[in-house]
């Protein structure tokens, strides 16, 4: 049974997720004050969703006082305009996320399955994605790697080929000895490749001063990862199959072999099948790559990803920039409605990008800033909108200025604008308007 503990003052606001939360099956415990909540933490519910102001303190100073394995419990706040910089300093202390107000109660509550069903998950914690076809992928990963049986890695580039790679050798107990020794096989020159892949003796050539090892006897007791493996040249694919086979080469200029004993991994976003129709790569190499072949799919094929890979990425670049950042949930929103032709590694250059080119610590749509999809609709009119798309823009305009006018408080706001409460919220929701 999913426990949530809700910590909610507003009789409205905590009424309506009660109710929501009951019905989809979620046990709940709703405290309005934190000198409730204090007691009903130790039962240590599944996940918990809190406001940020609440009538005896800040719940994000609070959650930052906490021991370490209160934490570590999936923490939701839902946050105001005026408190979205209290949440920041929540989400950098490790709280799962915040959520700005009105938010998607669909998302919510996707969050919090997600987030207790990865709680009790026996390998703890997604590693390569949180889409059903990333966890069928990271299962079979888990299960190869005990085996010492190549892998070849398919997919699109920036899919995440590397990452999975390294993860079979960190799972395989028998290359804790060895190291991962990744080789991008396009970005070595063909005259090069014999001396880089099996080394060489000193003086077997102008210029060899020294004795060097190559990237076969390098990977001894661990993993040697072949990247863009449909790049090598016929002439190199027969000597590295030889090598593979028996297990051992000949440095250039040397009179003995050297043996190395590894796990060999291989990664393509080739078609390799249509390559050895075509005589431009050796089937008999191929089988021995690809005893087990895995595909990783599209970021695109996987939009539950986006959102799970974005907090990751952004975890990783605010270590890098040494500041507080957190995104508003109309940003994450525009994310996942891109394509993202480049994968994962398009999503992290843009989310550098937009890191450095930001002014504080929120990452938002720009006020008046239409999502990738409106912008698209745009262009396909010829510049022309329709009426309602005119008034929602001066709306939501209004609205900004309103709610900044007030500090924030949808009463006072709704008061100014002549509005009920109730109206505003539904205004709020369907123009995504953060208070």
């Amino acid at each position: 049974m999913t426990t949530i503990l809700l910590i909610e003052d507003d009789p409205i606001m905590g009424e309506s997720l009660l109710q929501r939360f009951e019905l989809e099956g979620l046990q709940v415990t709703w405290c309005r004050r934190l000198s409730e909540a204090r007691e009903a933490l130790d039962t240590l519910p599944s996940a918990v969703v809190s406001d940020v102001r609440l009538p005896d303190g800040l719940a994000t100073e609070w959650f930052v006082a906490l021991p370490a394995t209160v934490r570590a419990l999936p923490w939701f706040f839902l946050t105001g305009y005026g408190s979205v910089n209290d949440a920041v300093a929540a989400v950098r202390a490790g709280a799962r996320e915040y959520l700005t107000k009105p938010f998607d109660i669909e998302s919510l509550i996707f969050k919090i399955r997600t987030a207790a069903n990865l709680s009790v998950a026996h390998d703890d914690e997604a590693l390569l994605g949180v889409s059903v076809a990333m966890r069928r992928v990271e299962a079979i990963l888990h299960k190869v790697a005990v085996q010492k049986v190549s892998v070849l890695l398919t997919g699109e580039s920036g899919v995440g080929k590397e990452v999975a790679a390294q993860l079979i050798h960190s799972l395989d107990p028998k290359a804790v000895k060895g190291a991962f020794v990744a080789v991008n096989c396009a970005a070595i020159p063909e005259t090069m490749l014999e001396a880089e892949f099996f080394g060489y003796e000193k003086g077997a050539f102008s210029g060899a001063v020294r004795t060097h090892k190559g990237y076969l006897e390098r990977a001894h007791n661990g993993t040697l990862f072949l990247d863009e493996v449909g790049e090598l040249p016929a002439s190199m694919q027969a000597k590295l199959l030889r090598a593979l086979q028996e297990k051992c080469f000949f440095r250039i200029g040397a009179e003995r072999t050297t043996q190395s004993d590894f796990r060999i991994l291989a990664a393509t976003n080739r078609d390799l099948y249509a390559d050895m129709n075509a005589g431009t790569f050796r089937e008999d190499l191929f089988y021995r790559l690809a005893v087990i072949k895995i595909e990783l799919p599209p970021l695109r094929e996987r939009p539950e990803d986006i959102r799970w890979l974005t907090e990751k990425l952004l975890a990783q670049i605010v270590v890098e920039q040494g500041r507080p950042l957190a995104m508003s949930e109309p940003f994450l929103r525009d994310l996942m409605r891109r394509e993202w032709r480049g994968n994962v590694r398009e999503l992290r250059s843009f989310l550098e990008e937009t890191v450095v080119l930001s002014d504080g610590g929120l990452l938002d749509l720009p006020d008046g800033h239409a999502s990738s999809s409106q912008q698209a609709a745009e262009a396909s009119e010829g510049g022309i909108v329709s009426l309602q798309r005119v008034v929602e823009k001066v709306e939501r305009s209004h609205i900004q200025k309103a709610l900044q006018h007030c500090d924030g408080s949808v009463g006072k706001t709704a008061d100014v604008l002549g509005i009920s409460r109730k109206t505003l919220w539904e205004k709020m929701k369907k123009l995504a308007i953060q208070s």
